[in-house]
């Protein structure tokens, strides 16, 4: 994007800039920054001092708080010709919100020093960002999302399974050779029960079982994945060693799934549409993906009436930005056959972090 076609971008698409001096408009200009930023690039993120002044030339970015159970809540959606981090630089609080690249994004970024003695010394562009930081605020109602969550919250950080009324949650963890599964009762954690099936597809599997009382092992005639599901029902249903009476007490099946690409960046409620996706990411996991996507189907089969979810192990590791996740190899295959680095083990991760 060339000099001449900012200016013109800036006077045309910007209030900010409407009857701004051309001098001191190109003067600020040549004194800014033109970048771009990848989908899922942190732009701006929460905690930071205002460094500049941000105005989006191209594509889309969101902005969005997460609070302390680790919830992200959008605000909203920045397009072409809106403004961000102008709330800092004026007020000197750090950064309330995370800016994220939805697409490729391109952006001038006016650095603190240019803004202070350019900007802030024509009136009618103070008066623009004065009324655009107070709408702001008024649309964002409580500046404190984190704050007034932890206060609301004895467990800030969602280690306590709850729900607004009391489900029980069966989740999946389907590898090739074998099948992990956790059944969680919201409203009594000590009803939760646990299991793994292993040596799938070989001439015996074994199976592990535990139900508050000591783990059970039963070595089993060989099967497949299909057959580990049975087995795992037949145990989460029997009489004794059960936590259930009926598969239709599953309210929702959640399902690990090992790579979400750059597609997938939080978890998504399963559709035809999100297995067909799946499958197409393939490629970047060949041992993983195809066989989540067979467990996937499996507990669609045998739960109907469930909401089904997956959760992507690269999804913690999203806002990577591209100095990070770029390897040292022809661009070109980034492009065309999406190569980089994504980041793996992400739920554990994301465990992990909250306990520390």
């Amino acid at each position: 994007m060339t000099l001449q076609a900012v200016l013109h971008f800036l006077q045309k698409e910007v209030g900010l800039f409407k009857d701004f001096p051309v001098r001191l408009l190109e003067e600020l200009v040549r004194g800014s920054r033109i970048t771009t930023f990848e989908p899922n690039e942190a732009i701006i993120s929460f905690g930071e001092e205002g460094r500049f002044l941000g105005i989006l030339l191209d594509g889309e970015a969101e902005v969005s708080v997460t609070d302390d159970s680790g919830e992200k809540h959008s605000i909203t959606v920045l397009r072409p010709g809106e403004m961000f981090g102008e709330m800092s630089l004026m007020t000197g609080d750090k950064t309330t919100a995370d800016i994220v690249g939805l697409t490729h994004c391109k952006a001038v970024l006016i650095p603190f020093q240019v803004f202070s003695t350019i900007l802030i010394t024509h009136p009618p562009a103070v008066r623009h960002l004065s009324k655009t930081i107070s709408e702001r605020l008024r649309k964002s109602g409580d500046r404190s999302l984190a704050e007034s969550a932890l206060r609301r919250s004895d467990d800030p950080y969602g280690f306590r399974l709850r729900s607004d009324t009391p489900i029980k949650m069966l989740i999946i963890n389907c590898g090739s050779s074998s099948l992990k599964y956790n059944i969680y009762d919201t409203a009594d954690e000590t009803l939760s029960a646990r299991g793994i099936i292993e040596k799938i597809g070989e001439k015996t599997m074994r199976h592990k079982y535990l139900f508050r009382g000591p783990e059970v092992t039963h070595e089993l005639p060989g099967g497949d994945h299909r057959e580990a599901f049975r087995v795992m029902i037949e145990e989460l249903t029997a009489q004794g060693t059960g936590v259930i009476n009926s598969l239709d007490e599953i309210s929702a099946v959640g399902h690990r799934v090992v790579h979400g690409g750059d597609v997938f960046i939080s978890p998504e409620l399963i559709t035809d549409a999100v297995v067909k996706k799946i499958e197409d990411l393939s490629d970047l996991a060949p041992l993983h993906n195809p066989v989540n996507v067979a467990g996937i189907r499996e507990a669609m089969h045998f739960f109907p009436t469930a909401a089904h979810v997956a959760v992507f192990d690269t999804s913690f590791h999203h806002t990577l930005p591209p100095y990070a996740y770029l390897y040292g190899l022809p661009f070109e295959l980034y492009e065309k056959k999406k190569i980089r680095r994504y980041g793996f083990h992400g739920m554990s991760h994301s465990y992990v972090s909250l306990r520390a």
